[in-house]
């Protein structure tokens, strides 16, 4: 009975330990505290919902805007953006839900037209989203696109 248990325990036992050495920490890597981007614009234009939760939870405002510029979506200018308007424009509709859900308000001048951004980039998903769940303002009038426009964010920018 004893040799049983014994042969039943051993690989349990063999994969903790095996568990527990391959969960070593790396000496190079950052504390898991830091988020692995150096803003919250770059985590929302290259990371997942979880990279730009990072800095929510660390405080960000959601609704602050942010120093941002990007080759495609600004052709190159510096222009001052909302977390909101910089992930509908990113298309990350999990983040955007997430702003919505930490704060994001649609009835902030740097927000009011995240739902016009989504549809002139054609984000009908998005669309559809923003104005079922983030509760815009009622009497938003979307701007016609500049024939000159070098990028489409640029037109939504205040």
């Amino acid at each position: 009975m004893e040799r049983t248990a014994w042969m039943l325990a051993a690989p349990a036992i063999v994969g903790a330990l095996w568990i527990a050495s391959t969960e070593v920490l790396d000496p190079t890597a950052a504390p898991s505290s830091q988020p692995a981007f150096e803003s919250i614009a770059d985590a929302i234009r290259h990371g997942e919902v979880e990279d730009a939760y990072a800095f929510v939870s660390a405080g960000a405002d959601p609704n602050a805007p942010i120093s941002f510029s990007d080759a495609e979506l600004t052709s190159g200018h510096q222009v001052m953006i909302s977390p909101l308007m910089l992930a509908v424009s990113s298309n990350k509709e999990n983040t955007v839900m997430m702003l919505l859900s930490f704060g994001a308000r649609m009835d902030l001048p740097q927000n009011e037209l995240a739902a016009c951004l989504a549809s002139r980039l054609a984000y009908r998903d998005l669309e559809t989203m923003i104005v079922r769940d983030g509760n815009p303002a009622p009497q938003v009038t979307c701007p016609a696109p500049p024939p000159d426009a070098p990028a489409p964010l640029l037109a939504f920018v205040r």
